[in-house]
């Protein structure tokens, strides 16, 4: 009976150890220019970074402007040597509202994707 309560609790613990990683999905650590800036000038880049590698072929950055048309651009990357960063190079943009728009997968095959929004004046 003891040797079986044991057992069950070690089995308990390790499944509550372990959820949190088995669950976890890829989270934006830092993103440039960061949500609600308000900007003298166009950034040159986009640059998402998270806390995990992006699979390239899944991942993209898409911004659209205040209206919500797409600005055409050239596909984003993943930044060679940071397999956890993704960049997207912007033309000049009009002053108002951009909203960043992304999705990835993971190489643990999770995907994920958000928004935000920046201003340039």
């Amino acid at each position: 009976m003891f040797k079986r309560t044991v057992f069950r609790f070690i089995i308990a613990a390790l499944a509550a150890a372990l959820a949190p990683v088995a669950f976890a999905h890829a989270v934006l650590k830092e993103a440039s220019p960061p949500a609600d800036a308000v900007l003298d000038t166009t950034p040159a880049q986009i640059r998402l970074q998270f806390n995990e590698a992006l699979e390239a072929g899944f991942s993209k950055i898409t911004l659209t402007d205040g209206r919500g048309t797409a600005l055409t651009t050239p596909a984003a990357k993943v930044e060679p040597g940071q397999p956890d960063t993704l960049v997207l190079g912007l033309p000049v943009l009009a002053a108002g509202t951009w909203q960043v728009h992304w999705s990835t997968l993971t190489r643990d095959g999770h995907r994920v994707k958000g928004d935000y929004a920046f201003r340039v004046k």
